[in-house]
């Protein structure tokens, strides 16, 4: 099985949301859920943050077998 795994930043430290890929490209599956789920803000504090206040800070795509 493929999973892409996106990383969000808490204040309670780092969350981790697990898709299944179901054969799609990993890459293009967290940049569309980035898109959807995130708004970029630019300043001192600039980054992804999704609307409860997570900095998005990556994803990982593992390849469990």
């Amino acid at each position: 099985m493929k999973y892409v795994i996106i990383l969000l930043l808490s204040i309670s430290g780092i969350e981790e949301i697990k898709f299944e890929t179901h054969g799609l490209n990993c890459g293009e599956i967290a940049n569309a859920w980035r898109e959807v789920n995130t708004q970029y803000y630019d300043g001192p504090n600039q980054g992804n943050f999704t609307s409860d206040g997570k900095l998005m800070i990556g994803y990982i795509c593992d390849h469990s077998v």
